[in-house]
């Protein structure tokens, strides 16, 4: 999938809620139209008119349940396919996908989550962030569990190009709504990793039994990074015990080396 097909499949996508939005209206204003005039007829005639329509309505909202259903699937069968690293496989499903309308804002928002997710494995970080710019800027937010993912694969694609104050405003809006667990989890890393990029050692070193046990539930290279960050954040404020037995931790979870290849802010602590 090139640079040029995904601006296209951007340009559909913003082509696409327009005419959803347009649709729903037109759809809902007709209904509410039938609806009025069945009522201005005779009972003999309006009862029969207004039970066709509630028919009607039925059927297609039945329509629409199993079409979302069916694409709450296929998406489904994509996230697995990136997870196991099938990212072919997971492209040309997505593009099949995509290629597809859906009236569906949050089906549509999904499958452009998955885009980026699957763009973010390939390290295309600088489509990742259009991609993900551009899901924000509709407003996806306000769907429930999109907004936090979106917004923190946003941070750390920043974080990865080096773009460290927009990382810092692409998940601070996280914090304004209450976070489960497994978000916290989730937000830890590119956390402690901005906070480090930002020269903030010691807001990223206090706190540091939670954070850990928070760490300790993490996979195995998670918790390893997680692990590293903490020790450099404690070497960088001079807590030799507490960076000893941090580095120690990470390197039970995970050869250290790749993942300063990857993230060289945690080099110092992957050298000693």
């Amino acid at each position: 999938m090139t640079t040029a097909s995904i601006d296209e499949l951007l340009r559909a996508f913003r082509r696409n809620l327009r005419i959803s939005m347009i649709l729903r209206v037109v759809v809902g204003c007709f209904f509410v139209a039938i609806s009025l005039w069945a009522l201005t007829l005779p009972a003999s005639t309006g009862r029969p008119v207004l039970g066709m329509l509630l028919v009607g309505m039925l059927i297609l909202w039945a329509a629409l349940m199993v079409r979302s259903v069916r694409l709450a699937r296929e998406i489904q069968t994509g996230n697995v396919l990136i997870a196991y690293g099938r990212l072919d496989d997971a492209e040309a499903r997505l593009e099949r996908m995509l290629g597809r309308f859906s009236l569906s804002e949050r089906a549509q928002s999904m499958l452009f989550q998955q885009l980026a997710g699957l763009l973010f494995r390939r390290e295309r970080f600088a489509e990742v962030v259009e991609i993900c710019r551009e899901l924000l800027r509709h407003r996806v937010g306000r769907i429930q569990g999109l907004g936090f993912h979106i917004r923190l694969m946003l941070a750390d694609s920043l974080l990865l190009l080096g773009q460290v104050e927009e990382a810092y405003a692409a998940f601070r809006p996280v914090y304004d709504a209450p976070l489960t667990l497994a978000e916290r989890m989730k937000l830890l890393p590119v956390q402690l990793r901005y906070e480090l990029a930002a020269g903030h050692a010691g807001a990223a070193a206090s706190g540091l039994a939670e954070k850990v046990r928070v760490a300790e539930l993490l996979e195995s290279p998670r918790a390893a990074l997680v692990h590293a960050l903490l020790a450099e954040a404690c070497r960088r404020e001079s807590m030799p015990a507490q960076q000893a037995f941090l580095a120690e931790r990470a390197r039970l979870y995970h050869d250290l080396e790749p993942l300063a290849e990857k993230y060289p802010i945690i080099r110092p602590v992957a050298n000693e």
